[in-house]
C-alpha cells in the first residue's frame, strides 16, 4: 500500500509541475503578441499612461492566469500547443509581417503588390480563425 501511495504522490506532483509549466509558458509564447498589443493599447491618446508599468503587468498576469486555468482544466498538452500556435502563429506569420511591410513600404508599392499583401493578411486571418475553431472543436468534443 505504501508503494501505491508513493506513486500517487509522484503522479500528482508531475501533473502539478506540468500544469505550472504549461500555464507559465503561455505568456512566454505570446510575449511578442502581448508586446505589440500593449504598444497599440497604450498609444498616446488611447489610454492614460499613469501607472503604465502596473497596467502592463496586470495584462500579463491575466494572460498567465488564463494559461494556468486552461492547463489545470485537464486539456492535453497537444491541445494547448495547438491553440497557442493557431492564435499566435498566424499572427506572427501572416498578419504582423504584412502590417509591417505595408507600414514601411506603402508609398513605394504598386497596386498589385499592395493587393498581394492584403490577400496574405486576409488569408492569414481566415487560417487563424479556422485553426482556432478546429482546435476548440477537438478540445471540447
Amino acid at each position: 500500500m505504501e508503494d501505491r501511495a508513493f506513486w500517487h504522490f509522484v503522479q500528482t506532483t508531475v501533473r502539478m509541475c506540468l500544469v505550472f509549466g504549461i500555464g507559465m509558458s503561455v505568456s512566454v509564447q505570446l510575449i511578442v503578441v502581448l508586446d505589440i498589443f500593449e504598444k497599440e493599447l497604450f498609444k498616446p491618446g488611447r489610454l492614460s499612461h499613469d501607472n503604465l508599468y502596473w497596467k502592463q503587468n496586470i495584462i500579463r498576469a491575466c494572460i498567465t492566469i488564463i494559461g494556468l486555468s486552461l492547463a489545470a482544466s485537464g486539456l492535453s498538452f497537444g491541445h494547448m500547443v495547438s491553440l497557442t500556435g493557431a492564435f499566435s502563429g498566424t499572427l506572427m506569420q501572416f498578419l504582423f509581417p504584412a502590417a509591417c511591410y505595408l507600414k514601411c513600404f506603402n508609398d513605394s508599392l504598386s497596386c498589385l503588390q499592395r493587393l498581394g499583401v492584403w490577400v496574405l493578411a486576409v488569408c492569414g486571418t481566415i487560417f487563424g480563425i479556422l485553426a482556432t475553431y478546429v482546435t476548440l472543436l477537438e478540445m471540447f468534443s
